[in-house]
């Protein structure tokens, strides 16, 4: 088959969910003897897209890479206010040339990408358009479904921005939807109308080896805390991923319970996390050290609200941690629902009362971890995963594209 993702960063030093998705999907892919490109920006960086990759075209690991630049970086003094607003769309929706603008001001605003995806659409199986609020996706979507069949996979939330009117569209053009957890598409169903084109495709995840038992002493030795005393969090500090509910039980928790208590916080961060106490923030590490801080924990503390699979807790699964998850979120709780693999919180007395299950407990902090792994392995297999996404593609193939007449696709 011939693929094209389009993507909003890809690439060496990227890191991000759906960049991840991206990124293992078409190595892999490739590797099988598929042609695959992937359109994306030059920048590294979500915060303001600014341009650090070349412009051009290259080819890594087998796949080929179309870089196109941003326009500007972002604003935030412009983005943020207007932001605010789109996402009060039930109080004070905006208009819908308000609405373009706010996608566009989001970024990233790619310059000269049409001519691309159109002739890439027109000779592709299947045109994957990946994030469901960036510029490029709004865009871009229309276009690549005038040329070919198309899919979606939005990385949907139950955020503010999620129902923003300009966001309908992307669903609209899409031959399929692909969601990342059954959770995730009851979620698109609900707000976007688009059940029936919906399909469940998770991130591929491969089987992780656990470090031997004195790398994991050094690394858990270099940020100072004591092996199995610990939790762990990976990923950036953000409100919405939980940060300081993270933070903020775990001063009650070394309060009201165990004063040895702490947590290492592994990932982009606020400094002043250094101020607060059990936390120990690492910034970001090596993969090999993030590994042996994982497997060195108690547990795996997976505390975000807005997540649509979540690889920091099936990794963590794959090197035998039990988990503890943020109940609100549905797709950390479906996860927890059908694995077994952990417990879930909603507050601090939850949280409390699930530490000390896990603590009390350790013959069934140990089932967990275990159901946990089987879990994983079973679930986000290379080849299980690979075979549902292609019969997705195909099925997107076969329905030969959706609102946009007919008349204006260009023969391959």
């Amino acid at each position: 088959m011939k693929l094209t993702l389009v993507v909003q960063r890809y690439g060496e030093g990227v890191v991000g969910g759906a960049e991840r998705y991206v990124e293992r999907m078409a190595t892999g892919l490739a590797a099988e003897g598929h042609e695959i490109h992937v359109v994306t920006s030059c920048a590294t960086s979500y915060a303001d897209w600014a341009n650090e990759f070349p412009v051009g075209e290259e080819r890594l690991d087998g796949v080929v890479v179309h870089r196109f630049p941003v326009a500007a970086p972002r604003d935030n003094e412009r983005f943020i206010p207007l932001h605010h607003r789109a996402v009060a769309w039930r109080e004070d929706p905006l208009w819908p040339w308000a609405q373009q603008r706010w996608s566009q001001t989001m970024g990233p605003d790619l310059v000269g990408v049409e001519p691309t995806v159109e002739q890439l659409a027109a000779t592709s199986d299947a045109t994957i358009l990946v994030g469901y609020h960036y510029a490029h996706g709004q865009r871009l979507t229309r276009v690549a479904a005038a040329y070919g069949p198309t899919i979606v996979i939005p990385t949907a939330h139950p955020e503010g921005a999620f129902y923003v009117g300009a966001v309908r569209g992307m669903f609209d053009h899409a031959d399929r939807v692909i969601c990342l957890a059954p959770e995730e598409g009851d979620l698109i169903a609900a707000v976007q109308g688009c059940g029936d084109r919906i399909r469940y495709v998770p991130c591929p995840v491969d089987p992780l080896t656990r470090p031997e038992s004195g790398q994991i002493d050094r690394a858990v030795a270099a940020v100072g805390v004591h092996r199995d005393r610990y939790a762990v969090v990976v990923g950036r500090v953000d409100p919405a991923k939980g940060s300081d509910d993270a933070t903020r039980f775990t001063e009650l928790y070394r309060r009201c319970v165990d004063p040895a208590f702490e947590l290492v916080v592994v990932g982009p961060g606020d400094e002043s996390l250094r101020q607060v106490d059990g936390v120990r923030p690492t910034g970001f590490v090596d993969e090999a050290t993030k590994t042996a801080l994982v497997a060195g924990a108690a547990v795996v503390l997976q505390p975000s609200y807005m997540e649509s699979f979540s690889l920091a807790l099936v990794e963590g699964w794959l090197l035998e941690r039990p988990a503890l998850v943020q109940g609100r979120s549905r797709v950390l709780a479906g996860h927890i629902g059908r694995s077994h693999g952990g417990l879930t919180y909603e507050d601090y007395p939850s949280f409390e009362a699930a530490m000390a299950v896990l603590s009390d407990r350790p013959d069934l902090a140990r089932r967990m971890a275990v159901n946990g792994l089987a879990y994983s392995l079973v679930e986000f297999r290379w080849d299980k995963v690979r075979d549902t996404f292609l019969s997705v593609v195909e099925e997107a193939r076969l329905a030969g594209g959706r609102r946009l007449a007919r008349a204006v696709r260009v023969s391959p």
